[in-house]
């Protein structure tokens, strides 16, 4: 009976490539002061005149 079953061998695995450093959880500041440097590059952009 034993002649009938045929053994497979796991496939070997590939090593996985190096990963990057996590990094930590974003402040909770940071979304603000993203949004207020585009509020001033924009209040800006429109006094130089190229938005009009």
């Amino acid at each position: 009976m034993s002649d009938n079953v045929i053994k497979f061998r796991r496939p070997e695995k590939k090593p996985e490539p190096p990963s990057r450093k996590p990094r930590g959880p974003m402040p909770g500041w940071a979304p603000f002061a993203a949004l207020l440097g585009v509020a001033i590059l924009i209040f800006f952009v429109q006094r130089s005149g190229l938005i009009g």
